[in-house]
C-alpha cells in the first residue's frame, strides 16, 4: 500500500487481502443499516408539512437544506431495491434454468421474505386492534367480509398491488418486494438474451409511455431501475472493479465530489422526466460511496451491522410510531437529529423484542423446514 493512498483507503485496504474486495454479506448488511437510518430522516423531514405545527430546531443547518436532503433521501427505498437485486441475482442465477425450479426458487424466496413480514404484522394487528380498534377500522369500512379479504391481501404483502386498505402506507413496498421476487428469473432470461441496455431502455419507454414521467414516489415500478442496477453489478462484478482503482487523495476527493454533485444534481433536477437518475443512477452513486468509505470503518460497520439486521423490522414499525399514535411525542424532542434517534431507538427496541418472542417461538426454523420442504418438492 502506497502512503499517498490516504486515510480511508488505508483504513479499508489494511489487511491486504481480497477478503475485503467486492460485495460480502455484511456490506449488503451495512448499507441496509444506512439506508434505513436515512429512511428516519427522509420520513420525519422529507416536506414541511411532516413537522407542521411542531417546532424543530435544524440548526446548524437551515429548514430549507435539512429538508432538501432529507428529500434526497427518498434514495433509501432505491438502496433496499439494488440490494434486492444484487442477491437475488446470486441466488436466482443457475437455479431457475426450467419452469420447475424457476417456481421452486419463487416459492423459496417467497415465504423467507414474507415470513418476516408476517411476524411483524400479527403483532402489529393484535396490539393496535386491542388499543386502538385500528385493523377494524382500516379494513371493515366497507364490511366485515371485505375486510377479511382487505387484511389477507395485507398479509400477503400485496395491497399496494391491488389498491386495496393496509394498515399503514409504508408497507406498500411488501408488493415490490413480492414482485421483484417474481421478475427475476424474467429479467434474468432477458439479460442473457438482449442485455443490460435493451432492458433499460423498455423500462424507461414503457414508463414514458404510460405515466408520461415520473411513476410516483410508491410505484413498484419506479425502483425498477434500481433492481436491473443490483443484478448488473452483481453479474459482472463491479464491485470488485471498483475496489482494484487505488486512487488516493485524488481518488478520494473525485468520489466526494461526484456524490455532492450528484445530490445537488438529485435536488435541482425535475423529478418528471428524470426519475430514472433520482431513482436509479444517483442512488447507485450513493452506494458506491457508502461502500467504499462508509461500511469499512470499524466501529460504524459494527453499528451499521446492528441497524441493517433490524432494518425490516423497524421499517414495518417506525411509521406507527412516527405518525399514527405517537407524533407528538416524537415531534416534541425538538431537535431534527433527536427526533431522528429517538424514532429509530425505540422502532429497534421494539424490533428486538419481536426478534426475541420469534426465537423463543422456534419461528425461524420452522420457516427454515418449509423452505426445505419446497426444495425437496420442487426437487422431484
Amino acid at each position: 500500500m502506497e502512503p499517498s493512498e490516504g486515510f480511508f483507503s488505508a483504513r479499508i485496504c489494511r489487511r491486504g487481502t481480497n477478503v475485503d474486495m467486492g460485495f460480502t454479506k455484511q456490506d449488503s448488511i451495512c448499507l441496509k443499516g444506512v439506508a434505513i437510518w436515512i429512511m428516519m430522516f427522509h420520513h420525519c423531514f422529507m416536506e414541511e408539512e411532516r413537522f407542521e405545527g411542531y417546532v424543530v430546531d435544524f440548526s446548524p443547518f437551515s429548514q430549507d437544506f435539512a429538508v432538501d436532503v432529507s428529500a434526497y433521501f427518498k434514495i433509501c427505498v432505491a438502496i433496499f431495491a439494488f440490494i434486492t437485486g444484487y442477491g437475488l441475482y446470486l441466488s436466482a442465477k443457475g437455479r431457475c434454468g426450467d419452469a420447475r425450479s424457476a417456481e421452486t426458487w419463487i416459492g423459496i424466496r417467497l415465504l423467507k421474505t414474507l415470513s418476516g413480514f408476517w411476524a411483524v404484522y400479527v403483532l402489529v394487528f393484535i396490539s393496535t386492534q386491542i388499543f386502538a380498534g385500528y385493523p377494524v377500522e382500516i379494513y371493515c369500512e366497507k364490511g366485515w367480509i371485505r375486510g377479511a379479504v382487505y387484511a389477507l391481501i395485507d398479509l400477503l404483502g400485496l395491497a399496494q398491488f391491488f389498491s386495496t386498505p393496509t394498515l399503514i402506507g409504508t408497507w406498500w413496498y411488501m408488493s415490490a418486494a413480492v414482485m421483484y421476487i417474481i421478475l427475476i428469473p424474467v429479467l434474468i432470461r432477458w439479460v442473457e438474451r438482449l442485455g443490460y441496455v435493451t432492458l433499460f431502455g423498455v423500462v424507461a419507454a414503457f414508463a414514458y409511455c404510460v405515466w408520461e414521467g415520473y411513476p410516483g414516489g410508491m410505484s413498484i415500478y419506479t425502483f425498477l431501475p434500481a433492481l436491473i442496477f443490483g443484478m448488473l453489478f452483481a453479474q459482472y462484478g463491479l464491485f470488485e472493479k471498483l475496489d482494484r482503482i487505488k486512487g488516493g487523495w485524488i481518488g478520494c476527493i473525485l468520489y466526494h465530489i461526484v456524490l455532492a454533485g450528484s445530490v445537488l444534481l438529485w435536488i435541482r433536477l425535475p423529478m418528471d422526466r428524470l426519475w430514472v437518475y433520482h431513482m436509479a443512477v444517483a442512488p447507485v452513486i450513493f452506494i458506491c460511496y457508502c461502500k467504499r468509505y462508509v461500511v469499512r470503518l470499524p466501529i460504524l460497520k459494527e453499528i451499521l451491522l446492528f441497524c441493517g439486521r433490524h432494518s425490516m423490522n423497524i421499517f414495518l414499525v417506525h411509521t406507527f410510531i412516527r405518525y399514527v399514535f405517537f407524533a407528538d411525542f416524537i415531534y416534541g424532542f425538538r431537535y431534527f437529529w433527536l427526533i431522528a434517534l429517538v424514532l429509530f431507538l425505540i422502532s429497534a427496541g421494539i424490533s428486538v423484542v419481536i426478534e426475541f418472542l420469534k426465537r423463543c417461538v422456534g419461528y425461524e426454523r420452522y420457516i427454515d423446514s418449509v423452505c426445505g420442504k419446497i426444495s425437496r418438492i420442487g426437487g422431484r
